[in-house]
């Protein structure tokens, strides 16, 4: 479906969501779009991205933050990516403990001399309940200068080896942007590192497939290629389309426009 600028899109992970409580999801998300869409209004869709990602971080309700699951020594590792589409700029942290690693990943962005940095932030942090079934976090957005940006935030996977990186920080697996698409990917981090479907979805854009074919094509090959149950993503094109797939459980996500908002939880193809 198409909206106008500008536009935010987010996502709160694709899993079971077993053990987690439905109208608390919402609510984050909806908090998430507001404080986001907040930056349009003197910002690009970059710090947009950034701080409906912070939002979700902040919230405890996600795997990402203060809602980061442990490690198998008990410890925190997170992985944050954040990519501009217009100049192609990016910047990850992989395995670092903070309270907005989306914060330190733009950071890295901003001062441009590299992309990916790794264990550089260790911060004492308030952790909330890593007892559910939360998953990854990102957003995408569009700006009405038709700028698109991308990106997402993790904890990673409960009980992984301490210095395990997964998708999150890595452009194409995780999280890409370009001049024609922006997308957040989440799911099983050593499988979307395989196939890399952020990069995929824009490499069908640029050949001229529409948004929502370009989606369902890279969900299909997903699918077919490692099974159910391990993937979910949204995606924003710079003529203000907006998409999102996933083959697990459930993938709360939200969207918020000039004009209005929705949120969902477990409804298929729907944004």
């Amino acid at each position: 479906m198409r909206y106008n600028s500008p536009v935010l899109v987010i996502h709160g992970g694709a899993g079971s969501w077993r053990n987690m409580e439905r109208d608390r999801a919402l609510k984050a998300l909806r908090e998430s779009l507001e404080r986001g869409y907040g930056e349009f209004r003197a910002g690009s869709s970059l710090e947009a991205v950034v701080e409906a990602i912070a939002s979700m971080e902040d919230s405890g309700i996600f795997n990402a933050g203060r809602g980061s699951v442990k490690n198998s020594e008990g410890g925190v590792e997170m992985d944050a990516g954040l990519m501009y589409g217009k100049t192609l700029s990016v910047g990850s942290v992989g395995s670092i403990r903070a309270r907005n690693p989306i914060r330190r990943a733009y950071e890295v962005l901003k001062q441009g001399r590299h992309v990916l940095m790794v264990r550089t932030v260790w911060e004492d942090i308030e952790m909330g309940d890593n007892s559910r079934d939360g998953n990854t976090v990102g957003a995408v957005a569009l700006d009405e200068q038709g700028n698109l940006s991308a990106g997402t935030s993790t904890g990673g996977i409960r009980g992984k080896l301490p210095g395990r990186v997964g998708d999150s920080p890595v452009p194409g697996a995780g999280f890409y942007a370009t001049t024609r698409v922006a997308v957040s990917c989440t799911g099983i981090g050593e499988l979307i590192l395989r196939l890399l479907p952020a990069k995929e979805i824009d490499m069908l854009r640029a050949m001229g497939y529409p948004l929502d074919e370009s989606v369902r094509a890279v969900m299909g090959k997903f699918t077919e290629t490692f099974g159910r149950d391990n993937l979910g993503l949204i995606a924003l094109d710079y003529q203000g389309y907006a998409s999102a797939s996933f083959n697990t459980g459930a993938m709360p996500r939200g969207i918020k426009w000039n004009g209005g908002e929705k949120v969902f939880f477990d409804e298929v193809d729907q944004l």
